[in-house]
């Protein structure tokens, strides 16, 4: 995989721990800004576990045309 590919995941992925670990930071500790926190600690949280989704499923074009040339070759017809 390339150098440039690897490190963009590594800060999706520490992003996205970050946002996590600050959602539930505020979910903790609701009165740090004010009142009402919960509503940016669950947009947080979600952002947060969308960013290491984007991490951990890159598939990758080899990886797609295996599986494409893998399901051509499977399909027989029966007369």
């Amino acid at each position: 995989m390339n150098k440039n590919i690897k490190m963009l995941q590594r800060v999706l992925f520490t992003s996205g721990v970050s946002l996590c670990l600050a959602g539930a930071l505020l979910m903790a500790h609701g009165s740090i800004f004010g009142d009402r926190t919960t509503g940016i600690a669950i947009v947080a949280g979600i952002l947060g576990i969308g960013l290491i989704n984007a991490y951990t499923t890159k598939p990758t074009l080899k990886s797609a045309t295996k599986q494409e040339k893998t399901i051509n070759s499977t399909k027989r017809c029966h007369p």
